[in-house]
């Protein structure tokens, strides 16, 4: 294995950096457990960066299914116009011809590599949003998105033609999504992407998660089929007032609930009913962007019924330190959770 840098380290890098940086690289192929725990710790202490990151492996996932090497004779051709382009100059050392050969196609590569990623980027438009910024995108076809705080939506800036009505997304979303019929009478579907499954709907409404590599999808009304990416999992239909919740270490569940409790974020309303502490820290981490950590671990345990308009992180951790009779304590961007002494 590559030597990965310091998790500080990677803040400096761009698309670019963690294109070509080995450790990234070999997390794309491989998708360890020691790999998998390093990058998931990196987005979570900081969000901003999931961008750049969400772009590359993007990219890399691609090229490793889709990229052939060049062939020996190719190679030779490469490096022969290479050279005979190329000004003379003294050598400050000797290489080898197949050393030259592997720098000729690792150069090319790499420029494919930027010239596919570039290429990416203006075929999308993306919708990113910030610390607790809740965001609103109406579609070219007249759907509805509204983006959940430190989230991501990418769709293709040819929305709706062709047939294709498609998005992806990190974080959360809920999606109102008109009917539409294409120049051949028929219905589009409509079908939104998250690491690990597909949502396929013709009009409906419902809720997306997709975060900490677990993905949970809430219908409001309509319907929904689930196709889950690899084809491990039987697809699964959606009623409504379902919840389905997956992770690649599980199988899907699918359970009746409270629908308002999973979509109220989009009313700007925090709704917990009997929720555990545990939960809340997590939704708290999601919004605020911050990192929440319990020195007391029984208290994770603890229940909160509440109904309130999102406050400011501060008010946050009034409410959570007065209703629980809790000791919070702030540590730059990292809430610690006690018992009071």
């Amino acid at each position: 294995m590559k030597e990965q840098h310091s998790i500080t380290d990677y803040l400096r890098y761009d698309t670019n950096d963690f294109l070509t940086d080995e450790y990234f690289q070999e997390w794309v192929k491989y998708e360890k457990p020691d790999a998998n725990a390093f990058w998931n710790e990196f987005l979570r202490q900081y969000p901003q960066k999931e961008q750049e990151v969400q772009e590359a492996y993007d990219l890399l996932r691609r090229l490793r299914f889709t990229a052939n090497p060049p062939s020996p004779e190719r190679t030779r051709r490469m490096w022969d116009y290479i050279e005979a382009n190329t000004p003379k100059q003294p050598a400050a050392r000797r290489i080898n011809l197949p050393s030259k050969w592997l720098l000729a196609a690792a150069s090319i590569i790499l420029i494919i590599t930027l010239g596919i990623w570039q290429w990416s980027r203006e075929r999308y438009t993306y919708v990113t949003s910030i610390n607790s910024e809740i965001s609103h995108i109406i579609l070219p076809d007249n759907s509805e998105v509204t983006l959940n705080a430190n989230s991501r939506l990418k769709y293709a800036r040819d929305f709706g033609a062709h047939n294709n009505r498609e998005l992806w997304v990190q974080g959360e979303a809920f999606f109102s999504v008109a009917p539409h019929t294409g120049a051949d009478g028929q219905r589009q579907s409509f079908t939104v992407h998250t690491n690990e499954l597909s949502v396929k709907v013709t009009g409906t409404a419902f809720n997306v998660y997709a975060r900490h590599g677990e993905s949970r999808v809430v219908l409001n009304h309509g319907g929904v089929t689930i196709h889950f990416n690899g084809g491990q999992q039987p697809d699964k239909i959606l009623h409504p007032g379902d919840m389905l919740e997956y992770n690649s270490s599980q199988n899907p569940v699918v359970q009746k609930v409270d629908t308002l409790l999973f979509t109220s974020w989009k009313q700007k309303r925090f709704l917990f009913a009997d929720t555990p502490l545990k939960e809340v820290a997590r939704m708290m981490e999601d919004f605020y962007g911050c990192r929440v950590v319990f020195k007391d671990t029984s208290l994770t345990s603890r229940r909160i019924t509440a109904d309130m308009n999102i406050p400011d992180i501060d008010v946050m951790e009034t409410v959570l330190s007065s209703t629980l009779n809790i000791d919070i304590q702030k540590d730059g961007n990292t809430l610690i959770l006690q018992k009071k002494p």
